[in-house]
């Protein structure tokens, strides 16, 4: 089966791992033209935003999840976001953000193996999504100013909508061509924030505002521990869905 045939193959059509290594090959391959080649660089900013979202709805739903209050999130042009939480476990509602990310993308991997649960997850992924966005990011248009509370919430609905679209129209191919472009994408960011964070952790007194700074705060153990373990976590998550996925384990399905 050639490329072309891969993207156009019936809608009830299961690949062989073969064919779904070509697309994952291909997925790569597009992330990284979208990092190296300068005019396609723009690509990358819908990815930065969508993965900014499923950080700060990691910080929200550990909240709900340890007994706190999920009040609403933020998602800034630059890329930048902030949750509001009150209550529950601090010290597993600060990591969700960073850690949200790899467990996202690690989750995509482990699917991605069957067409049928990658649709699956897509179309759950859009709905909740569009329901998280309207339920907890409205509020931000109110509280914040207009524009950027209603970018956080289009954001949401747009990626929402998208995913339940192409859970619901896409061929095979594409699926799982997409999701795996997203657990790319989710890994890399994963990392390439935590280098990020582990930078500014080194300034002990001059360092912005974030997650690893918040958790020494809150443990009195250095910013800089905290980012590389939280780096060393991602890492067994993306590693560990890789190996189940298609390691040993992975190849006996």
């Amino acid at each position: 089966m050639n490329i072309k045939s891969l993207f156009a193959s019936s809608i009830r059509e299961e690949f062989s791992s073969q064919q779904t290594l070509t697309l994952i090959g291909l997925a790569g391959l597009a992330t990284l033209l979208i990092a190296f080649i300068p005019w396609l660089g723009w690509l990358n900013y819908p990815f930065r935003l969508l993965l900014t979202l499923v950080h700060e709805l990691g910080h929200g739903l550990a909240a709900l999840l340890t007994g706190g209050e999920f009040r609403g999130f933020v998602v800034y042009p630059s890329g930048a976001g902030l949750a509001y939480t009150a209550g529950g476990w601090r010290w597993v509602i600060i990591p969700a953000g960073y850690v949200g990310v790899a467990l996202f993308g690690a989750v995509l991997i482990l699917l991605g193996r069957s067409q049928w649960w990658s649709r699956l997850a897509l179309g759950l992924m859009g709905a909740a999504m569009i329901w998280l966005s309207l339920w907890y990011g409205v509020p931000t248009i109110l509280s914040i100013s207009l524009p950027i509370g209603l970018l956080t919430t289009l954001s949401g609905l747009v990626f929402g909508g998208f995913f339940v679209w192409v859970a619901w129209k896409a061929t095979p191919g594409w699926i799982i061509f997409l999701l795996h472009l997203l657990a790319i994408q989710a890994g890399l960011t994963a990392f390439s924030d935590l280098m990020t964070v582990m930078g500014l952790s080194l300034n002990f007194f001059n360092a912005p505002a974030n997650d690893a700074r918040s958790m020494a705060e809150l443990t009195f153990i250095p910013a800089i521990i905290w980012a590389v373990l939280w780096a060393g976590l991602a890492a067994i998550l993306i590693g560990g869905a890789i190996w189940v996925t298609w390691g040993a384990g992975g190849e006996e399905r």
